[in-house]
C-alpha cells in the first residue's frame, strides 16, 4: 500500500489501531462471556482498546472500537449479550476518556464514569423486565439461583455426596439469600473497579504519548472526611429490625467497605514506595488479597483508621538539644 502524504498515513494508522482495537476488545469480552470464572479477568480489560483509541486517536477511532465489538458480540452471542457490552464499555471506554480530556480529575471522572455506567444497567434492566413481562426482582433472583443451582450441580458430578453435598447447598442457599440483596451494591462495586482499573492502564500506556492526563498517583487516594459519618448510619441502620431499612443500608455499607479499601490499598501502595519493596512481594501480596477475602477486611480496616493516624504523613521526630 502506498502512502504518499502524512494524512494518508495518518489515516492508515488510525484504521489499523481501530481495527486492531476492534478485535482485542472483542476477544476480551468474548472470553469474559464464554468462561466467566477466569473470563472475569479479560472483562475487566474490555473497554480499555477504546479508550486507549479515544485518548491517542481521537472519537472516530474509539467510536469504531465499541461499534464493530458491540456488532461482532451480538452476531456471536446475542443482542443482550451486545446490549451489555456496549453499556459497560461505551461509558468507559469512551465517555470517561472525554472526561479526562476536558481536565476532569480522575475521581470525578471515575465517580460520573460509574453514576453514568451504573444508570445504563438499571434502565436496561427495567427495559428488559417490561419487555418480558417479568418483575426486576425475580428476575435477578432467578438468575442468581440458576447461576448457584448450576455450581452444585458441578460439585455432584465432581463426587461430592452425603453431607458434605448437604452443606454445600445450605452454604449456596445462604449465598444466594445474601446475593440477592447485595446485588446493587456488588454492581456498583463492579462497575467502579472495572472503571478504575482501566484509568490506571490508561494512565500508564499514555505517559509517553502526547496525551496530557491529569490523572493523580494511586497512593495518594484519600476518602472525603464526611464519608465515615455514612458508615456509621449505615451501620446503625442495621441494627434496626425491619428488612426495608437494613437491606439499603448494607448495600450503603459494602459499597463505603469498598472506598476504604481503596484508601487501604492506596496506604499500602505508598508504603512499598517509601521503602522499595520489590516487586515479586508486591505481586505476591496482591495475589493473597484475590485468594484470602479476610485480608481484604484488614485493608479495609487500614483506610478506615487512615482517617486519624494518617498512615502515609511522615512523623515528625524531636531533634536533640
Amino acid at each position: 500500500m502506498s502512502l504518499k502524504s502524512p494524512a494518508d498515513r495518518y489515516m492508515y494508522i488510525r484504521l489499523k489501531a481501530s481495527l486492531l482495537g476492534v478485535v482485542g476488545s472483542f476477544v476480551l469480552f468474548a472470553a469474559y462471556l464464554a468462561v466467566p470464572p477466569l473470563g472475569i479477568f479479560s472483562g475487566v480489560l474490555a473497554p480499555f482498546p477504546a479508550a486507549y483509541n479515544r485518548l491517542v486517536h481521537g472519537r472516530m477511532s474509539s467510536l469504531i472500537v465499541l461499534l464493530g465489538s458491540t456488532a461482532a458480540i451480538t452476531a456471536l452471542f446475542g443482542i443482550v449479550a451486545g446490549s451489555l457490552y456496549l453499556g459497560m464499555c461505551g461509558m468507559i471506554g469512551f465517555f470517561m476518556p472525554e472526561l479526562l480530556l476536558r481536565g476532569i480529575s480522575d475521581s470525578r471522572a471515575l465517580f460520573w464514569t460509574s453514576a453514568a455506567n451504573l444508570l445504563i444497567f438499571s434502565a436496561g434492566f427495567i427495559v428488559y423486565s417490561t419487555v418480558s413481562g417479568l418483575n426486576l426482582q425475580q428476575l435477578i433472583s432467578a438468575e442468581i439461583s440458576a447461576s448457584l443451582n448450576q455450581a452444585v450441580a458441578l460439585y455432584e458430578k465432581a463426587g461430592v455426596t452425603g453431607e458434605e453435598l448437604e452443606l454445600l447447598k445450605r452454604s449456596m442457599a445462604t449465598a444466594a439469600d445474601m446475593l440477592k440483596r447485595l446485588y446493587p451494591a456488588l454492581l456498583t462495586a463492579m462497575l467502579v473497579v472495572i472503571a478504575g482499573c482501566n484509568l490506571v492502564l490508561l494512565k500508564k500506556t499514555t505517559a509517553k504519548t502526547a496525551v496530557n492526563l491529569t490523572v493523580s498517583d494511586f497512593s495518594s487516594f484519600r476518602n472525603p472526611d464526611l464519608l465515615v459519618w455514612f458508615l456509621i448510619a449505615a451501620g446503625f441502620f442495621l441494627l434496626l429490625p425491619a428488612s426495608p431499612i437494613t437491606t439499603p443500608a448494607l448495600n450503603i455499607l459494602l459499597i463505603i467497605s469498598l472506598l476504604y479499601l481503596f484508601q487501604g490499598m492506596a496506604v499500602i501502595s505508598a508504603f512499598f514506595t517509601k521503602h522499595s519493596v520489590p516487586a515479586l512481594v508486591r505481586i505476591l501480596l496482591y495475589a493473597m488479597l484475590i485468594i484470602q477475602p479476610y485480608l481484604l477486611a484488614v485493608v479495609a480496616c487500614i483506610g478506615l483508621f487512615d482517617l486519624w493516624i494518617d498512615f502515609r504523613t511522615p512523623k515528625k521526630t524531636q531533634e536533640n538539644l
